[in-house]
């Protein structure tokens, strides 16, 4: 990372945050350290920059859960979802078969192996990082119990989980000695530094980037990991000489499971607050184009990584032996040629985009769990499914009024 440049700074406009509210106005340096290491921004009002003349408007700013509430209901989740996976494995027809006596049951219980699911109950509690210690022990024992009661083969069902979350964390220890960043949370959000200096938009926007990357790689390494422990695991330790498996009906459940975890995570973790805040350093960046060298005039003047304005729309900068003009309808402050400020404008320049993906997600999984409930009226797969949908319309709710939020302020 380049060294910060020290020279003056023109006046900018700040929008306030309701949980950092001691940031002083005067030292640009510590507002923008308060602005990312404290915890959420809540803008209150609209705010414009004198230099990009680029308005932000004010979006409102619905409640977010708590980590704790969150992670409570997701562990009740994580059970349900247990369960029904067991179900649609041991499931049993006699008790509504004609000749069905009292004793018979809906599962084949004595089948199941409850330690297998003690373990994975285990694990999906044991998610978080203060649990992490507690998610070696049991991987473990896990270890023994599966190497002792079955074969050396079963120990390679944890040994893949464990071998990936290792990586995962000690990937995450460097990167937070590296940039000090600080640990996924709703409580820590970061925030929008409206600054009319380029270079440090261009930093604010590393960062938010890096915080974003690190969201999304918790969520889908954290999904992955509950779909390993809920579906994986219990299919892995079936015994499949007494049980017949459905395999067209778990492949149906396994992918609504996993894409539900998946949207649970990002609404959580990817909420509306901190999609403004992405889409209000993606306006401020603007995107540069690659045109062919030839054509045009040879007295082109080179960017300048130390300028601290804004660069005019329809500006012509030399960079790399390559010419960039900037974009036509706003100001740009990116670096020409860089991949990561072109994906990230690309993502979070227009506000809708973002949640426009999410809510296709939730559409495609609404629409294909009405598709096996249309194919298959088997009371196991009512069951499963409409368990599964009840349990989805947290994460429909929030990506529709999210959505609809969106749609009042800039439509």
């Amino acid at each position: 990372m380049h060294q910060r440049n020290t020279h003056l700074h023109t006046p900018t406009t700040y929008v306030s945050s309701s949980r950092s509210t001691n940031v002083q106005h005067h030292d640009p340096t510590n507002a923008r350290l308060v602005t990312f290491c404290s915890t959420s921004s809540r803008s209150s009002s609209m705010s414009t920059t004198s230099t990009n003349d680029i308005e932000h408007l004010y979006v409102p700013r619905p409640p977010i859960e708590s980590d704790f509430i969150f992670e409570s209901c997701l562990i009740i989740f994580k059970m349900i979802s247990l369960f029904l996976q067991h179900l649609l494995i041991y499931k049993s027809d006699k008790w509504i078969a004609p000749y069905a006596s009292p004793t018979d049951s809906f599962i084949h219980w004595f089948r199941i192996d409850y330690y297998i699911i003690g373990i994975s109950i285990i694990f999906c509690i044991s998610f978080q990082e203060k649990f992490f210690t507690l998610r070696i022990l049991i991987n473990i024992i896990a270890f023994i119990y599966s190497y002792w009661f079955y074969s050396w083969k079963y120990v390679l069902v944890f040994t893949y989980p464990l071998v990936c979350s290792l990586l995962v964390y000690h990937d995450q220890n460097l990167k937070l000695n590296k940039s000090q960043q600080t640990s996924i949370s709703s409580n820590t959000l970061p925030g929008h530094w409206c600054s009319s200096n380029a270079y440090d938009l261009r930093y604010e926007t590393d960062c938010l980037r890096s915080d974003f990357n690190q969201r999304i790689r918790h969520i889908l390494f954290s999904s992955f990991l509950s779909f390993y422990y809920i579906c994986i695991v219990p299919l892995a330790f079936c015994d499949t000489h007494y049980i017949r498996l459905d395999i067209v009906l778990l492949l149906q459940f396994d992918l609504s499971l996993f894409l539900s975890l998946i949207m649970i995570y990002t609404s959580h973790y990817l909420p509306l607050e901190l999609l403004t805040v992405l889409h209000r350093n993606g306006k401020h960046l603007g995107s540069w184009q690659c045109l062919p060298t030839h054509n045009h005039p040879s007295m082109i003047s080179l960017w300048d990584e130390k300028n601290q304005t804004a660069y005019e729309p329809n500006s012509l900068v030399k960079y790399k032996r390559q010419i960039y003009r900037s974009s036509n309808s706003s100001s740009t402050v990116a670096e020409p040629g860089n991949t990561y400020h072109t994906r990230f404008a690309i993502l979070f320049s227009r506000p809708l985009i973002f949640p426009l993906i999410l809510c296709s997600i939730e559409v495609i999984l609404f629409i294909s769990q009405l598709l096996f409930l249309c194919i298959d009226q088997r009371w196991f797969i009512l069951v499963s499914q409409m368990v599964l949908f009840l349990m989805n319309t947290y994460t429909i709710r929030n990506t529709t009024r999210d959505m609809y939020l969106l749609y009042l302020v800039y439509c």
